[in-house]
Order: structure tokens, then C-alpha cells, then sequence
């Protein structure tokens, strides 16, 4: 069976299958997550489901949670703008759903032992602790965390675009 191709594959199938591009890392991760729980016994299954799903290679070790599943289009443009601005892309992030967040620990994430992370709306979670005021620059133990607006709200809001534009000068050591 090593060799089955689609084709072949489809012969299995009594449905349709549709898959949804947002929907594939979530599936993927799903897939690992069944797979890790099958071959190892003596894992706790709660160790296995707190593993932080996102996006990007996490090179530069800076985290980046947008509020709710996904991003659309245009707000994903927008949030590369204002990365490639502050000389960051996918390669240097860990882009994560606050839905996604929101399912693992505390410890989880600092597992990952992030420098940077940028919060855009919303989030029940732990991290939320240091959430003082938007765009004010906490450092907690050598992480600096960056509340900011929803990306919506930012991206339609030039008052907003420039309280962040501010924040992350600061943050990245961008000087004006």
C-alpha cells in the first residue's frame, strides 16, 4: 500500500471528501495527535492535546495570536505587512488562532520559550494576566508581550494602525 495513489485511494471512498485550506492544519495536527496517542501507551492523552498548533517556522522565537479561528484574506495581508515592516515573515513566527491558544496551557506556551509575543484582540487565556493596556510593552522573565486591538479594528482604523506602528517600533528597536 505504500505506493496508493489518489486514484487508487478514491476506491475506498464512498463519500465525497472536501477539504477546507483553513481546515488542513487543524486536520493535520488532529492526524499527528491520533497518530502520537496510538504509538506511544504510556503518554497521558492531556500532554498529547497540549500541543500549541500554528503557523511558520518560530525562527525568531516571537508569537503572534490573532482573535478566533482564522484569518481572512485581507487581514492576513495586513498582518504580513506590518510583519515584512518590522522585518519579520512566516519563517520567524509562530502564528496561532486565539481558538487555538485558548485549548493549551500556560505551560505549553512557555514550553515554546517565546521573546516576543503579540496578542490582536481577545484572549481567555493565562497570557491575558499581563494584559494591562494596549500597546504598552510588558516584560515579564526576558518575554515581552504586546497587546494590541483586533485585527479588524486595526486595519480600518488609522488612530489604531498608528498606536501599533508606535508599540512595535519599540518592541522590534525600529528607529523612526
Amino acid at each position: 500500500m505504500e505506493n496508493l495513489n489518489l486514484k487508487h485511494f478514491s476506491l475506498f471512498l464512498d463519500d465525497h471528501t472536501v477539504l477546507v485550506k483553513e481546515e488542513i492544519p487543524k486536520l493535520l495536527a488532529n492526524m499527528i495527535n491520533t497518530t502520537l496517542s496510538y504509538d506511544s501507551d504510556d503518554m497521558e492523552d492531556e500532554a498529547v492535546s497540549d500541543a500549541l498548533i500554528f503557523e511558520g517556522n518560530y525562527e525568531k522565537a516571537i508569537m503572534i495570536i490573532y482573535q478566533g479561528s482564522h484569518l481572512e484574506p485581507d487581514l492576513r495581508a495586513f498582518l504580513f505587512k506590518i510583519l515584512g515592516a518590522v522585518g519579520c515573515s512566516l519563517k520567524d513566527i509562530a502564528l496561532a488562532a486565539s481558538e487555538s491558544v485558548e485549548e493549551v496551557s500556560a505551560e505549553s506556551v512557555d514550553a515554546l520559550s517565546p521573546n516576543k509575543i503579540l496578542v490582536f484582540g481577545k484572549l481567555n487565556h493565562p497570557i491575558s494576566k499581563f494584559n494591562q493596556n494596549f500597546y504598552e510593552i510588558i516584560n515579564d522573565n526576558g518575554v515581552e508581550y504586546l497587546f494590541a486591538d483586533d485585527l479588524k479594528d486595526v486595519n480600518t482604523n488609522v488612530n489604531l494602525k498608528k498606536s501599533l506602528w508606535t508599540a512595535l517600533q519599540v518592541l522590534f528597536g525600529i528607529k523612526s
